[in-house]
């Protein structure tokens, strides 16, 4: 990909940056001119994904934010950040996710798989989301260009199941799989119901899904079984420059600007699950993060 500028003076952030689909992602929108806010958790991981970015793409153009996905307060305390130091963010890319293969619970006592593919994404976007609105820019014609969020999905939410005794997952017996699925299910309906209570003149909200991308850290945790079948499946998977393409179409094409709530994968748009589609479900889990997070909150006060 040859450098342009025809996102410049835009910024973008993006979580999960330091790897795999993430550090891609924000390789193709650096190249294209557009000001990057890398967001990980490990400071040193983070130094090189830039220095390594530095390489193709003009450093000046390349910010970092550091915050642990997994803890509520870090994700509420990074929305405070990235508010203060930038008066406009164009486009935030929720990539950041794992797949691990024990529960294990975070320090608000969920489950972390739930909390980082799901919460995260939940608190970091709704948190940005009327700031980036307002600051959706109009060019000399007079056609707005609205603020985007893209979250992204997986074919696993098609295997989800909601849970709503158990939203959080602490309760039920632990399989690692299920868990990705349900959070990623979780995250295709709040990007719908998002959507739905914004105004697509300001603000639009989409799923992209990359497809089966080699190249990511997810699945490392899971359980020796289940890594020899993704390394025997390797050979087939996506490299991860097609994978980021998806998502960096979602976050900057003209065409997809025009819609919101959309599911994307491979460049064009396709029916997510019929869960994923259910309205009411999607209403219900927004209501019922809302009372979880409130819950939450005051357990630490």
């Amino acid at each position: 990909m040859t450098e342009s500028n025809d996102l410049a003076g835009r910024t973008m952030v993006v979580t999960g940056a330091t790897s795999g689909l993430g550090l891609e992602t924000c390789r193709q929108l650096a190249r294209r001119g557009a000001t990057v806010v890398l967001v990980g958790r490990d400071q040193d991981k983070i130094d090189a994904a830039i220095a390594e970015l530095s390489e193709s793409t003009d450093r000046d153009r390349l910010n970092s934010a550091l915050a642990d996905l997994s803890s509520l307060d870090r994700v509420r305390k990074l929305s405070e950040e990235l508010l203060h130091r930038f008066p406009r963010i164009d486009v935030l890319v929720n990539d950041a996710g794992i797949d691990v293969g024990h529960r294990q619970l975070t320090v608000d006592g969920i489950e972390e798989t739930f909390a980082v593919n799901y919460l995260a994404p939940f608190v970091l976007a709704t948190t940005l989301a009327p700031a980036m609105a307002r600051a959706s820019t109009a060019d000399a014609a007079g056609y707005r260009h609205p603020a985007r969020i893209v979250d992204i999905s997986s074919s696993g939410h098609r295997g989800g199941h909601l849970d709503f005794d158990d939203l959080d997952g602490t309760k039920d017996t632990f399989h690692g799989q299920r868990a990705y699925n349900n959070s990623k299910l979780a995250l295709t309906l709040f990007t719908r119901e998002l959507a739905r209570r914004s105004d697509p003149a300001r603000l639009v909200v989409n799923c992209a899904d990359p497809g089966f991308v080699r190249g990511t850290t997810l699945g490392r945790g899971l359980p020796f079984g289940y890594q020899v079948v993704g390394t025997l499946l390797t050979p087939f998977m996506a490299e991860v420059q097609k994978g980021a393409e998806t998502v960096v179409w979602t976050a900057t094409a003209t065409e997809t600007g025009k819609f919101t709530g959309a599911y994307v994968k491979g460049c064009k748009v396709v029916h997510p699950s019929k869960d994923a589609r259910d309205a009411d479900l999607a209403a219900r889990l927004w209501a019922a993060t809302e009372a979880l997070l409130a819950d939450r909150g005051a357990a630490r006060r």
